[in-house]
């Protein structure tokens, strides 16, 4: 657990200093309800995007560096990793391709506030994969992801996917 706390503090302080421009300044100091659904609704408007193959409606979910700061997008899991919103746009490009299904157990949805600015967000998710129906496999993971408040609203920064079986 002291490894997660320190891997998100850290990701957290990335976060934030591509996260606070100007832009952000009318953000409350508290983490609310409302927050906690709207960090909720990006999520699951990522999984509808995904599992839709519409690279638009993905893109537009995950968070985009204001004017000269680094780009906040990180993709890593255990085959390969993306660093960068057009490299991990790229990929998805070629992944949609074949199959990809990503089915949150909405049930499980956690979210965890780290500032009034960052979440993380962690659920078991089914995804489904393959270059075609026929070689396509369904497998479990545990899905963290990290939220952050940008001008636009909640968007997504970081995936990690985990496996959980």
């Amino acid at each position: 657990m002291g490894m997660q706390k320190t891997f998100a503090s850290f990701i957290a302080a990335v976060i934030l200093g591509a996260t606070h421009a100007p832009a952000h300044a009318e953000a409350s100091n508290q983490f609310t309800d409302a927050d906690r659904q709207a960090v909720k609704d990006v999520f699951l408007q990522q999984a509808a995007a995904a599992t839709a193959h519409d690279i638009v409606a993905f893109e537009h979910v995950l968070a985009s560096a204001p004017p000269n700061q680094p780009d906040p997008i990180a993709f890593v899991a255990r085959a390969y990793q993306f660093w960068g919103k057009p490299a991990l746009i790229e990929h998805f490009k070629e992944t949609f391709k074949g199959v990809w299904k990503f089915e949150p157990n909405v049930e499980t949805i956690k979210i965890v506030p780290i500032t009034a600015d960052v979440a993380e967000l962690y659920a078991a998710t089914q995804i489904t994969l393959g270059a075609s129906e026929a070689s396509a496999r369904t497998a479990l993971f545990l899905v963290y992801e990290v939220a952050v408040r940008t001008s636009d609203g909640w968007r997504i920064a970081s995936i990690v996917p985990v496996p959980a079986k």
